[in-house]
């Protein structure tokens, strides 16, 4: 059956039902399609409540964005990609495991590809953030050969840095991962950051270049920027890139502290 006629059915079906009973009685038939009505705003509720949520963490309300997401949860009709948001949101908040029950449920259920492998990645942060390292790893490594996409070659690359284990080795991937795509800000961070840890300085500072076109968010960036400068000499441009360190969050995932970026403020101040 064509997916338009598998949509369309059910809702012929309800017309025809509702035109049946207008026939035998016109109060059967305005009770009919009372209870449709009913029906349709009960098993659409988890959409409202779900847009309702995007459009609070789109203003930057992220405890309305949680709680409406919840109720849209609770309905148990929720479509996948608004819970895999909502497990995100819940990792922010550091409700990592209430996360990980989540997105285990959703991966239970047949997915499309791409939800898939979007579901996996989170759970991969949210095993790292709970302390799993090895298994967060082992899971993006895993699904690595298969399905090498933006998100996959970004989030590996990043815990592959993290691990701190064959920088030469790292350097290959995140190369590839350049390959496929140079203009995802994840992965040209992660090749500035490789370079930095190499001492390669000067390529480190022509990735973080591009890193800054996109204004990214975390704080991180901005930090390894300004380490990258200072070796380079140009230490007002270090100071310069310090300073908007400080007014920004740290990354979901990382093994920065606010300490760490004010001990680096105050010595290139000094």
């Amino acid at each position: 059956m064509p997916p338009i006629v598998k949509m369309l059915l059910p809702i012929i079906v309800v017309i025809i039902v509702i035109v049946i009973g207008f026939q035998i009685h016109w109060l059967i038939g305005i009770g009919l399609i009372t209870a449709s009505l009913v029906y349709a705003a009960i098993t659409n509720r988890s959409i409202l409540y779900a847009q309702r949520g995007n459009m609070a963490y789109m203003k930057g309300d992220e405890e309305k964005a949680v709680e409406m997401l919840e109720k849209a949860y609770q309905t148990g009709r929720a479509h996948p990609q608004f819970m895999i948001g909502y497990a995100y949101l819940l990792s922010k908040k550091k409700e990592v495991k209430k996360a990980e029950s989540i997105l285990r449920e959703i991966l239970d259920k047949p997915l499309p590809e791409p939800l898939r492998i979007q579901a996996n990645v989170n759970l991969a942060t949210v095993l790292w953030l709970d302390g799993r390292k090895d298994e967060a790893y082992e899971l993006l490594a895993g699904l690595y050969p298969e399905y090498k996409t933006t998100q996959v070659y970004g989030n590996l690359g990043y815990f592959k840095l993290l691990r701190n284990e064959d920088l030469e080795q790292t350097l290959q991937f995140n190369l590839e991962a350049y390959d496929y795509n140079d203009d995802d800000l994840t992965i040209i961070d992660n090749l500035a950051q490789n370079y930095y840890f190499l001492g390669r300085y000067e390529e480190a500072r022509e990735m973080y270049e591009k890193v800054m076109a996109k204004s990214p968010k975390s704080a991180d960036s901005y930090y390894y920027y300004a380490l990258t400068l200072r070796e380079l000499g140009q230490l007002d441009e270090s100071r310069e890139q310090i300073k908007l360190a400080q007014d920004k969050d740290l990354a979901l995932v990382t093994t920065l502290s606010k300490d760490q970026i004010r001990s680096l403020m105050e010595e290139l101040q000094a």
